[in-house]
């Protein structure tokens, strides 16, 4: 649920909100909708751009952490960005490396992110 909510909906919102879809904007999305709006857990982040820890601590269990990670996972595979889990009881750590290098895998803005889809498509006789 977590995999296919990161793929669709968040990548739809994060587009709609932001006009671009980045790693920045991923984690502005976390930040500001799951931890100051929602109120769903505590944001932490720290580190430089090479290597960055989001930390997410909540009080909803393990499966809130299953959800969570999976969501971020899609959205980081989706950007081409390298990341690591660490789901507990109470917090999901995601490490992220190599964020300074990353490059622009998904389109900027939802025209071009549709005029890709159509050009992916295969074409049926």
């Amino acid at each position: 649920m977590g995999t296919q909510n990161g793929k669709d909906t968040v990548v739809e919102f994060i587009l709609y909100y932001f006009r671009k879809f980045d790693l920045d904007s991923v984690l502005k999305t976390f930040e500001l909708i799951g931890a100051e709006y929602a109120n769903a857990y505590a944001y932490t982040e720290f580190g430089d751009k090479d290597s960055r820890t989001i930390i997410l601590r909540h009080s909803m269990g393990r499966s809130a952490s299953a959800y969570y990670g999976a969501s971020f996972k899609a959205l980081c595979d989706r950007l081409g960005v390298t990341v690591e889990l660490e789901e507990s009881d109470n917090q999901l750590i995601c490490k992220i490396g190599g964020a300074s290098s990353l490059k622009i895998m998904a389109p900027k803005t939802f025209k071009e992110q549709l005029a890709k889809q159509a050009v992916e498509r295969p074409v049926e006789p």
